[in-house]
């Protein structure tokens, strides 16, 4: 504090008072501030002026909104070539399946993989969907999603009969991760995965969903 570095016998200079509440109050409030401090240095012979420039220094309040990030949802930019990249890597279909899905040929396919042809906007937005199906198996941690392709666990129906049809929805592709999740939480439980014999996915089947119609 400044009072710890003035001497003793030093008194504050400030100017008489000239009768009224004001400049009793002016001079208070220089005591205060030379003796506790702002960080700023103020002249006495500006005394007139420290109320304009005190009255600047009072605090206010702002509000900061911050932006909620998890409400926002960025563009997909990504072309029919990547999509169909992300496909691959992580459901790993056959290219056979893939033309039965958007119903082109084999040829076809391997034109959008290497980006020599762009599909047509009804079938962009089945590789859309099937590429976001993707993308949820692997935030999900989802290590064996190809399993789970033509599994049919929607009256019957599969993830790819679904993305053929067009309607291959978000809730869709939740039920599968859910199924996915409890199928190797049953293989945990099953002690396998401790057993020194050669892993094998025998124990999997594309029909595990109560309900589902048995082919």
């Amino acid at each position: 504090m400044y009072a710890a570095n003035l001497p003793a016998n030093r008194t504050m200079p400030f100017p008489a008072p000239h009768g009224g509440a004001p400049a009793v109050t002016l001079a208070r409030l220089g005591s205060a501030l030379a003796v506790g401090g702002t960080g700023s240095v103020f002249a006495i012979s500006r005394a007139g002026d420290w109320p304009r420039m005190l009255k600047a220094r009072v605090p206010f309040h702002v509000d900061v909104v911050m932006a909620d990030n998890s409400q926002e949802q960025r563009p997909d930019l990504r072309s029919a070539s990547d999509h169909l990249g992300n496909i691959r890597q992580v459901l790993n279909p056959a290219i056979a399946d893939l033309a039965t899905v958007f119903g082109v040929s084999r040829q076809a396919i391997y034109k959008w993989i290497g980006g020599e042809a762009k599909p047509e906007p009804d079938k962009f937005g089945r590789i859309l969907a099937l590429s976001q199906a993707a993308d949820a198996f692997r935030e999900a941690g989802i290590t064996r999603a190809s399993s789970m392709l033509k599994m049919k666990a929607f009256e019957g129906r599969s993830l790819m009969n679904l993305a053929a049809a067009g309607q291959l929805l978000p809730s869709h592709i939740q039920s599968l991760i859910a199924e996915a999740q409890a199928m190797d939480a049953a293989y945990d439980r099953s002690g396998l995965a401790r057993s020194k014999a050669k892993p094998s996915d025998d124990w999997r089947t594309e029909i595990s969903i109560p309900g589902s119609l048995e082919r």
